[in-house]
């Protein structure tokens, strides 16, 4: 039976594709990170009169027909793992959200002199500069709806003044928003759901306070939050105390309560037919926790049903979690972990407090280096109290990759992959992480990756000559590439948006959500490190190609 052409066409846009999608990649590792659609903007509305560029990504999940919100970050230290981790795209994919990630950000932190300009206009010029940017990202998608949806903004560190400058100038337009690890509350908003975890551990400044006691003084900033939501009973305010980390990372048990929490609000917000407006939340329905902290007790989480001044929760399974989190031994003892060099020597905590790595020794491939650390038997020189005997755990000790365009190997071992972030200038962070016990607390300790400060820069200077690829159509499985340094060095590549990774060398088409516009452009950069030692070689500057999908 031959069938009519419509009805073939419909069938096949409705079928599953035949070619086979890229592998999902490792959860914290900054390589073959999807975003399919990017746009570059500039700003000229700051104060001091200087205009910012910011370069926006967007990921579309590939089943999502109409996006019902929208996740929020910067490149600061957490959110370059955060936004291609599987839990955080999981839970994404399941109530309809994409993700928007600024790196270079959208925010301006060069502050005009004082007078010149409050920080409310500060906030409204941020706000007003991603929109922009949403605008753009709405045409190119073809999912206009971008521009219009809820927002739930995540930041950390200096990009907590983001998430403030969402929640104050658009409370209507935010889900929720996420202070990540410092102690900080919006300046004025009391209105919007927020999430506050503080990490009690701060490493920066470090080195100016005895370590083995400053980490457990969180009685003022608790008695901070109950105050707060003393003061605001109707404001749905949780807080989470990781009491065994500190300023720059975010565990994989604390992503888990993220995604969670992200799941929870998205469903007590967003409307069901998805208008922007969002629905109000009833505090009735979630729950109290009270945290075990010193000056505390570890009572029983409790409905909502009547108000209280301790941080609420929008379900028990959150609220028993936060206790969880902050249930540790605040009078243990203190560990500290240590980089040491390629000597085994220990690195000293330079950088504002913990230690800035420039990787001297390479394997073969020149790109490849490993991280080594051990525990500090006494408080380092740098840092006050110095010379004091330090605790110590028998576990093993983790080495884990932060942020930044490295890849981490296992074993310490970690390869550098430059990607979108190297061209936004980002930072790049590695850490050990220390298990604890009954009486030793566990710890994560930063270090900085100077990549910039190590580039070969000396030597014979290359060039990399870049074919663009031709436009293909939707569906094709891969694409080869041909880029070459004339110094004869292995050329590499990442692509800086589109759906595709790079698997040997060449581009590897993954699913394409249902609504994008043809024809949809993917970016691919090559890239060549360069060579140190006897003759050596110049890092090439990046080159850049775009091609396109189209219908097909």
């Amino acid at each position: 039976m031959k069938l009519p052409a419509l009805l073939i066409t419909v069938l096949a846009l409705l079928a599953p594709p035949l070619f086979a999608l890229a592998p999902v990649p490792a959860p914290a590792s900054p390589v073959n990170q999807v975003f399919q659609f990017h746009h570059d903007g500039v700003c000229i509305l700051w104060g001091d009169g200087q205009p910012s560029k910011a370069s926006s990504y967007l990921w579309i999940p590939e089943n999502t027909r109409r996006v019902r919100g929208l996740l929020i970050l910067c490149a600061n230290v957490p959110e370059h793992m955060l936004v291609g981790h599987s839990a955080i795209r999981q839970v994404c994919a399941a109530n309809d959200l994409a993700i928007v990630w600024s790196t270079p950000s959208f925010m301006n932190f060069k502050r005009t002199e004082p007078g010149q300009k409050k920080m409310s206009d500060e906030h409204e010029t941020s706000a007003a500069f991603l929109q922009q940017q949403l605008d753009a990202l709405a045409e190119k998608s073809g999912y206009a709806e971008i521009a219009t949806v809820p927002w739930l903004p995540i930041g950390e560190s200096g990009h907590l003044l983001m998430v403030d400058a969402l929640v104050e100038t658009n409370p209507e337009r935010c889900i929720a928003g996420v202070w990540l690890k410092n102690n900080h509350l919006p300046p004025k908003n009391r209105t919007v759901p927020a999430l506050v975890v503080y990490g009690s551990a701060q490493e920066w400044g470090q080195d100016k306070s005895d370590i083995r006691s400053q980490w457990n003084n969180i009685g003022k900033a608790y008695d901070g939050i109950l105050t707060q939501r003393a003061k605001n009973p109707d404001w749905p305010l949780s807080y989470v105390l990781d009491g065994q980390s500190g300023h720059f990372d975010c565990s994989e048990r604390l992503t888990a309560y993220l995604a969670r929490y992200i799941d929870l609000a998205a469903k007590a917000r967003l409307s069901a037919d998805g208008a922007p407006a969002l629905k109000p939340l009833n505090l009735a329905t979630g729950f109290y926790a009270d945290l075990p902290v010193p000056g505390h007790e570890n009572k029983p989480v409790a409905p909502a049903t009547t108000k209280a001044a301790l941080p609420w929760y929008f379900d028990q399974s959150q609220a028993n979690e936060a206790q969880a989190f902050a249930a540790i031994n605040w009078q243990a003892e203190t560990q500290l972990p240590v980089y040491l060099d390629e000597s085994g020597a220990e690195i000293p905590h330079t950088f504002n407090g913990i230690t800035n790595l420039k990787p001297a020794v390479f394997e073969e491939d020149g790109l490849t280096f490993t991280v080594r650390g051990r525990l500090a038997d006494q408080i380092p020189a740098e840092f006050a109290a110095a010379g004091e005997k330090l605790a110590k755990t028998d576990g093993p000790m983790a080495i884990e990759w932060l942020c930044g365009p490295i890849e981490p190997l296992g074993g310490g071992r970690f390869r550098i992959a430059l990607d979108r972030v190297w061209q936004g200038g980002g930072a790049t962070y590695v850490a050990l992480r220390q298990p604890g016990n009954a009486t030793v607390r566990g710890i994560v300790q930063p270090a900085g990756v100077d990549l910039k400060a190590i580039r070969p820069n000396v030597g014979k200077a290359q060039k990399i000559t870049f074919p663009a690829p031709a436009d293909v159509k939707a569906g094709t499985k891969s694409v080869a590439l041909a880029a070459t340094s004339d110094a004869g060095l292995a050329v590499r590549y990442f692509v800086r948006s589109g759906p595709a990774v790079i698997q040997d060398g060449q581009v590897v088409f993954t699913a394409l959500p249902p609504r994008a516009k043809f024809p949809v452009e993917v970016t691919v950069v090559a890239w060549q490190w360069g060579r140190t030692g006897a003759d050596p070689v110049k890092m090439a500057p990046l080159v850049e190609q775009t091609f396109r999908l189209t219908a097909p």
